[in-house]
């Protein structure tokens, strides 16, 4: 199941195309948040789950909804930056640390060979100094193909 965009939230366009271009789909939401997971949660649930005792990371949902993910995907994205005042003429350094494209599971026990539970991606920034993150945007991955139109993205509060 996906969450469409409700007529009577505000969320913010993502001009530019970035989410488009890291697989987020159109026409439903986005929510920008803080990681509430760190670099070795994630390594835990990525390396260290099982199928009966998955090890999760924590995830806000569009309309405020925590949940636990259980990670089945996980690629480093390495930011380019050109600097300089020709960024076309710059040289091209790529951060330390990467950022992280993410894909799991929503674990919640409703499940079951006959009924696909709800899929998330998610991009994890690190501040690029550091492994740590420090900035995220999730998606529930929808259940039908949407092509067109903006990625929408709403913020959610850190309590």
């Amino acid at each position: 199941m996906s969450v469409p965009i409700r007529p009577d939230e505000k969320p913010e366009r993502e001009y530019g195309g970035r989410l488009r271009k890291l697989s987020f789909e159109p026409g439903t939401l986005a929510v920008h948040q803080k990681p509430r997971f760190t670099i070795e949660e994630l390594k835990a649930a990525l390396f260290s789950a099982t199928y009966s005792n998955p090890k999760t990371v924590t995830v806000k949902l569009p309309q405020g909804g925590t949940v636990q993910v259980a990670i089945t995907r996980a690629e480093p994205r390495y930011e380019v930056d050109k600097t300089g005042e020709h960024p076309s003429d710059s040289p091209v350094i790529f951060h330390e640390y990467p950022d992280w494209y993410l894909e799991g599971w929503v674990v919640d026990g409703t499940a079951t060979p006959s009924a696909q539970g709800l899929r998330v991606r998610m991009i994890a920034y690190s501040c690029g100094e550091s492994p740590e993150l420090d900035d995220m945007y999730a998606q529930v991955i929808p259940t039908y193909e949407c092509s067109e139109g903006d990625v929408f993205a709403v913020s959610v509060s850190d309590d």
